[in-house]
């Protein structure tokens, strides 16, 4: 069953599953490891504007082989066990804590499943990460982005961002528990929103993992000026409604995305992405007090706002105003 965003299916006729694999993520061969084992694979993707997040089970072990990948940058986990990951010649072994990643320039295989692992599984589009690292670096690539073949999702800074991606894996409806696709009435439905996200995503990747623009990424860069900073902060205060990302302001203020950081911890010792949450903050704020403690909920007024992770939105809320977002609520009553 399908909708514009959703693709969900139980298959057991392995061209049927080579051809909507080929779909959904790419192009590919995939065999049962050991003959006369049944084979099932049970898919679940929703796209979220240049991400496809999914979940990818086969009930039998199998190994897919693809071609390079060309169109997109790939992340594999699985929700329990171990995948087997060949991208070129690095090898990985995927597992709950650690990521394979893979880039669009060479073949890939993976060998597993028979255990009942879902695959948690980022297709990424690739103009769209490229687009993302040019703006980043305020300059065209000078050679293919060749993304590192693991990210560790433990700790550091690939916990955090496995915890972003979660939030739109939760999004991913599973037939087999009984998930409707396409059933409307999540904030997510809304293109603006899953796309703004999707974008924190691969922003998120492209500063979180090691790749070959890595270093100069996490350089600084010239500091953008008072009036280019100025000209920033008008525009947070005056979009932070909408779906905007640090890249948007640094487009409007005419800077790439270091020198407006660069501009933020010089002029206003704070980052980007920590004033447009201050400042969305501050408006939750103004609409709890505004509103009906009857006919309002929290969830709904902060995930108008961007907050979509209400107990990490929550913490934010105390520690900015010492209270917590219902105790701000119930002042109305």
């Amino acid at each position: 069953m399908s909708n514009s965003s959703t693709i969900s299916a139980d298959l057991t006729d392995i061209d049927e599953a080579r051809s909507l694999g080929g779909e959904v993520f790419y192009p590919h061969d995939v065999s049962v490891t050991h003959r006369g084992d049944p084979f099932c694979v049970h898919l679940n993707v929703r796209t979220f504007g240049p991400l496809k997040v999914g979940m990818l089970s086969y009930e039998s072990t199998v190994r897919i082989d693809t071609g390079p990948l060309g169109d997109g940058y790939q992340l594999n986990a699985p929700s329990k066990g171990a995948i087997r990951t060949t991208y070129g010649q690095d090898r990985v072994t995927a597992t709950p804590a650690m990521a394979a990643v893979h880039s669009p320039h060479r073949p890939t295989r993976l060998e597993g499943w028979g255990g009942g692992e879902d695959v948690l599984a980022v297709k990424m589009d690739r103009f769209a990460v490229e687009d993302t690292l040019e703006r980043l670096l305020g300059h065209p690539l000078r050679a293919p982005l060749e993304m590192a073949p693991g990210l560790a999702l433990d700790h550091g800074p690939g916990q955090e961002l496995w915890q972003l991606v979660r939030i739109l894996i939760d999004q991913v409806p599973d037939v087999r528990a009984g998930g409707l696709p396409g059933t409307g009435g999540s904030v997510f439905d809304a293109s603006p929103v899953a796309a703004s996200l999707a974008q924190s995503v691969i922003t998120g990747l492209l500063y979180a993992h090691e790749h070959n623009y890595a270093e100069e990424l996490r350089s600084p860069a010239p500091a953008g000026g008072p009036a280019a900073i100025r000209a920033a902060v008008a525009y947070i205060e005056e979009h932070a409604a909408e779906p905007i990302g640090v890249t948007d302001v640094a487009d409007h203020a005419g800077l790439c995305v270091r020198a407006l950081q660069q501009g933020f911890a010089r002029h206003l010792q704070k980052s980007p992405s920590g004033f447009l949450r201050q400042v969305r903050l501050g408006r939750v704020r103004d609409a709890l007090l505004a509103s009906d403690a009857e006919t309002t909920t929290v969830a709904t007024v902060a995930a108008g706002w961007g907050f979509f992770s209400l107990g990490r939105f929550a913490a934010q809320y105390r520690e900015a105003y010492g209270e917590t977002p219902s105790q701000t609520l119930r002042r109305t009553l």
